[in-house]
């Protein structure tokens, strides 16, 4: 196992590593195009997130054998407030006339097959197109509507591609009159045009705020280009792989998409910053490179490795799910998380390695042999950058760093010469600017630089006063955690489809004009598949005299399997009143025949939050039992698994608790997605379990030299940084859901980026050496480590047992 990870390492297998990333990277980004066809591959509709099991699924399975494909109504809503015009029906078939001018794939010919109840089309339209029915006026004569039916196919665009050109024809109403095009056809040409470019924003404001992170962080104006060049590559490589993940029938939807790209850059730069702080911890003590990386990746390896397959394994608990989008993410998600560790065990040391340690500059770590004197620059560098201002010896350097930034393609194409024709061919560029500038600014921080130690530092002195009253600081951090608990009371599950949006769209503005004069279900019918004609007025009449619903038609279509009917629902049909009347109209018409099935878009959201829930309370306790028996095998002992498992669950729950209240208090949101705790969970537990990986394998080791209370507090100090780093990099990541316009997707982005911060600063650095420290040597029963009396030689077992397994 050591081996196998330090194997990047190699003098030679650093180019090894890093020509099979590049060639492979190539060929699946290049040629196979692998990265392009997996968003090609999402699946945005509603219905790819049903449970095999549900009704819903068999009446779309009827409905569809009996319509010929898969129906989305697109309903164009005209409306006046002072009552609709002759001249405003003239602009409707104007209007119509322009919007069936053009013709489409997915538009159904003659929609009046479809409509019933003896729907006409349109005066004025094209001769042999006839898409639209109607119009329908309504009973207060303020608002008219007209209809076209669209066969997706399973392809966005088929739904897509009408939706917009009908809304160009119609974007220049004349005043007054308000025109929206919506239905279930509009629905899903949002949701699709918000998914397209869902992963192009997200993954720019994500790599730019990484960026940003990486700088600060490292303080340099080009290490930075390192762990991000790797961090990009896992993205490719995990879309590569997704996409043949999704060709085996996987559902992948642009929820997933966003979060897998989230986990590859978050998890992948907190492994980056464990791998490189060990490095560069390492580079102090060692003057050559390749000796420096192997004790790194030897020591920070298994934790990066046990990390990864912790969250692994609990994102593949949601394998058992019943939401199908649910499910399809944690192969996805697990896939990035692959990725992203694979990345920055090869990838990232081959690279580290190639670029030496002056990629850190201007904080490049020396040894004696291998730091830099005021001798080896020049007389007039050293009094003006050595020895000068401190402002005047950052100027000079950073604008020299401006200069290559400028030249970057030169830079970069002088630097492979120069390194192909073994240092030959000069470097015309960096060359005179090193000598110049860089290496006289790097002699100036080195003189400057305080290595940090075990023993001193900020999270040495956090430990420290820790350590003083451990009993009482537990205590303390516990309460603040359930006092976040008490925001559960702002708990609601009223977010719905109609408000997936943080902002208006044109098919809700839609509905809301049509809800005004007509019923609201009219845009979003229910499915009635009666099997047995004969049971065809009776089920209407059961179904009609549910409260709520305003009416079912007669039969629209007919043959195997069955007979469709159609209802319509007074109330919107995205609401959660609406959802509470799927259950009152399947008894009614189950009542008339057991096999009489209800499907609908309303009966779809029904069924897809109802599989929700039971997911929220199977899937966790599954995942707390595999992350509990990993920690187990990976710490050797029982009793710090359950303490750790323990606050990450309180950390869980309190950041969860914080969410609801500021969802509504300080967003205003009507509610919160029903799989949002399912979803908070999963990243929270695995990720939180994470960073208490780091903390306690470092621990671990440090307990076997110096004792249960200084092996705590020393890890602390050493791991403390470097974790700190890694969670405000995860937060951030996570945080950029923010900028997408989906209510969810923020809503998730906020509780992860909370919690991952409390979980950082509050109970990894507080909370769990408080409690270590309080429990003392239990916290490693039943390990050796627990019997301190054991004296040296339990000691050197435990070292062996500790070698052996690492």
């Amino acid at each position: 196992m050591r081996s196998l990870l330090t194997f990047a390492a190699g003098r030679r297998a650093k180019w090894i590593v890093f020509a099979v990333w590049l060639v492979g990277i190539f060929v699946a980004a290049g040629p196979a195009n692998l990265p392009g066809k997996f968003e090609d591959a999402e699946n945005n509709e509603a219905t790819s997130y049903l449970p095999g099991s549900a009704e819903s699924t068999a009446a779309l399975k009827a409905t569809k054998s009996l319509q010929g494909g898969e129906l989305a109504p697109g309903v164009v809503i005209f409306q006046r407030e002072s009552g609709l015009t002759a001249a405003d029906r003239r602009t409707i078939e104007a209007d119509v006339a322009a919007m069936a001018g053009k013709r489409f794939p997915g538009v159904v010919a003659d929609g009046t097959k479809l409509a019933g109840n003896g729907a006409k089309p349109v005066p004025g339209q094209p001769a042999g197109y006839e898409p639209f029915v109607g119009p329908v006026v309504s009973p207060d004569g303020k608002a008219a509507i007209v209809t076209a039916y669209i066969d997706a196919e399973g392809e966005g665009d088929r739904i897509l591609d009408p939706v917009k050109y009908w809304r160009e024809q119609i974007e220049d109403p004349p005043p007054g009159l308000q025109v929206k095009v919506t239905g279930g056809a509009g629905f899903s040409a949002d949701a699709i045009e918000v998914f397209e470019g869902i992963n192009g924003t997200l993954l720019l404001a994500a790599v730019s705020l990484v960026i940003f992170l990486l700088i600060v962080i490292y303080r340099s104006p080009f290490f930075f280009l390192i762990p991000l060049a790797a961090v990009l590559f896992a993205e490719a490589l995990s879309r590569s792989i997704g996409y043949g993940v999704s060709e085996l029938g996987t559902t992948i939807n642009g929820q997933s998409s966003s979060i897998m790209s989230v986990l590859v850059l978050g998890a992948g730069t907190d492994y980056a910053l464990l791998l490189v702080s060990r490095y560069r911890e390492e580079l102090h003590r060692e003057a050559d490179k390749h000796v420096a990386m192997r004790t790194a990746l030897a020591s920070a390896g298994p934790a990066i490795f046990a990390s990864a397959a912790t969250v692994i394994a609990a994102l593949l608990c949601l394998l058992v799910a019943r939401v199908n989008g649910t499910s399809g993410l944690g192969p996805i998600a697990a896939i990035g998380i692959f990725c992203a560790a694979l990345s920055m065990l090869t990838l990232l040391p081959a690279l580290l390695t190639i670029f030496g340690r002056r990629a850190f500059w201007p904080f490049v770590p020396h040894t004696p042999e291998t730091a830099p004197s005021a001798e080896d620059v020049s007389e007039r560098a050293r009094r003006k950058i050595v020895e000068g201002s401190g402002l005047g010896a950052f100027a000079r350097p950073f604008l020299a760093s401006l200069l290559i930034v400028v030249l970057l393609p030169l830079v970069l194409l002088n630097w492979v010469l120069h390194r192909l024709s073994g240092r030959r061919i000069p470097s015309l560029i960096v060359g005179p600017l090193d000598r110049a500038f860089f290496k006289p600014y790097e002699v100036r921080r080195h003189r400057l630089e305080h290595t940090a130690d075990a023993t001193h530092g900020l999270w040495s002195r956090v430990g420290r006063r820790v350590a003083r009253g451990p009993q009482r600081v537990m205590v303390g951090a516990i309460a603040v955690l359930l006092v976040f608990c008490a925001g559960f009371a702002f708990f609601s599950t009223e977010l719905t489809s109609e408000d997936s949006y943080t902002h208006e769209v044109e098919s809700v503005e839609g509905q809301h004009l049509l809800s005004e004069s007509f019923a609201s279900g009219t845009t979003a019918l229910t499915d009635i598949v009666v099997e047995d004609p004969a049971d065809i007025p009776a089920t209407r009449r059961a179904v009609a005299a549910v409260d709520g619903v305003a009416s079912v038609s007669g039969p629209v279509n007919e043959g195997p399997p069955g007979t469709l009917l159609q209802g319509t629902l007074e109330i919107e049909p995205y609401s959660t009143e609406a959802f509470d009347l799927v259950e009152p109209i399947r008894e009614a018409a189950h009542g008339v025949a057991e096999s009489t099935l209800i499907g609908g878009p309303t009966a779809v959201e029904f069924d897809v939050r109802d599989a929700a829930g039971w997911d929220s309370l199977v899937i966790p306790p599954i995942i707390l039992v595999v992350v509990l028996l990993i920690l187990i095998a990976l710490l050797r002992a029982v009793v710090a698994p359950l303490i750790l498992i323990g606050t990450v669950i309180l950390s869980f729950l309190a950041a969860l608790g914080v969410g609801y209240f500021v969802f509504d208090v300080i967003f205003g949101f009507p509610g919160s997605d029903p799989s949002l705790p399912l979803f908070a969970f999963v990243f929270l537990v695995a990720l939180g379990v994470d960073y208490n990986i780091f903390l306690i394998a470092r621990a671990r080791e440090e307990t076997i030299a110096h004792g249960s209370e200084q092996g705590i507090l020393r890890a602390l100090a050493v791991t403390g940084a470097v974790i700190t780093s890694a969670g405000i990099v995860l937060a951030g990541t996570f945080s950029v859901l923010a900028v997408l316009p989906l209510t969810f997707l923020t809503e998730l982005g906020f509780v992860v980026a909370f919690g991952v911060l409390l979980d950082t600063f509050l109970v990894r650095s507080i909370l769990v050496p408080a409690i270590a420290l309080t429990v003392g040597d239990d916290f490693w029963w039943p390990s050796r480590l627990s019997h301190p009396e054991g004296g040296d030689g339990a000691r050197e077992r435990a070292e062996s047992s500790l070698s052996r397994t690492a």
